[in-house]
């Protein structure tokens, strides 16, 4: 058993057998592109058919999307429904990608919006834009950033549960979706179909399955950091100007202590305190025929 391409339109047998069920996974993990695999169990029995499908779909585990005549187009739609999520696109480039694929599809439109209520309704789109502008640093031009901030502001200004963006540079593209949890990002060359590789994202992430590796994640308080502007960092005081203060208001203490003691030794009479001080010191050197005690 083993996958084939399905731009080739072939299925491969191990031998012609009377049971056989296909299955069909994106190339994902083990592959390079983000095209379907066609991969054809077979056995000479029902019950047989039955253990290698347990396993096929054990081994593949959250690759596999479909089974017989299922397109991954088909499979994210029924698995929007099947999980009550909402998707919309942040951008029009996230509905180029999507909105081709998935109009063919029926019942698509309970799960999708097709930008009526997102970036191409006008006043909607409006808000999307304004309130990811509002995240951004005046004149942002990076269309990464862009594109995270879009996707989270309109998320939350539709109310949708999944919103998909795409980020388009000169040699690729960075293909987006925002969750209440974060937001996935992949970066898909544009001879890569990325609108196969957004529609497997948008699958994993109704199914609450894992992405394919090579896909990033932002959680929800890190995404929005990325989004914000950066703070500017509080200035900082020079130690040495800080050091020279204490050491200035340590001797200013003692000399305030120093002058109190004066004061209450003298009785008020600083003129007097040389004196003393003579006499003290007079008083405690040893003189001839004294004796220690």
């Amino acid at each position: 058993m083993r996958p084939a391409h399905p731009r080739e339109n072939r299925r491969i047998k191990e031998k012609e057998l009377p049971a056989a069920a296909p299955f069909y996974a994106p190339m994902s993990s083990r592959t390079k592109n983000a095209d379907a695999r066609n991969i054809t169990t077979s056995a000479q029995s029902a019950a047989g058919l039955k253990k290698a499908v347990g396993a096929l779909r054990e081994t593949f585990s959250a690759d596999l999307y479909g089974a017989g005549e299922t397109t991954l187009a088909e499979a994210v739609v029924a698995a929007l429904e099947g999980h009550d999520r909402l998707l919309i696109c942040s951008d029009a480039a996230a509905g180029t990608l999507l909105e081709a694929r998935l109009e063919t599809v029926s019942g698509a439109e309970k799960v999708f919006d097709f930008g009526a209520l997102s970036y191409a309704h006008p006043k909607a789109g409006a808000q999307i834009e304004k309130r990811a502008r509002a995240r951004l640093p005046k004149g942002t031009t990076d269309p990464v950033r862009l594109a995270l901030a879009r996707a989270q502001a309109a998320r939350r200004v539709v109310g949708a549960d999944l919103a998909a963006g795409c980020a388009e540079r000169e040699q690729d593209c960075v293909l987006i979706l925002s969750s209440k949890k974060g937001c996935w990002l992949r970066t898909v060359q544009r001879t890569d179909k990325p609108a196969l590789w957004l529609l497997d994202m948008i699958r994993r992430a109704a199914c609450g399955l894992p992405q394919a590796e090579g896909t990033g994640f932002l959680p929800a308080r890190k995404a929005e950091k990325t989004a914000q502007p950066e703070a500017a960092p509080a200035p900082k005081k020079p130690r040495r100007a800080r050091r020279v203060l204490v050491v200035f208001l340590v001797l200013a203490a003692l000399a305030a202590l120093a002058a109190a003691g004066a004061w209450v030794y003298t009785g008020g009479n600083f003129y007097a305190l040389p004196q003393r001080l003579h006499s003290l010191w007079a008083d405690g050197v040893p003189h001839a025929g004294a004796s220690f005690l």
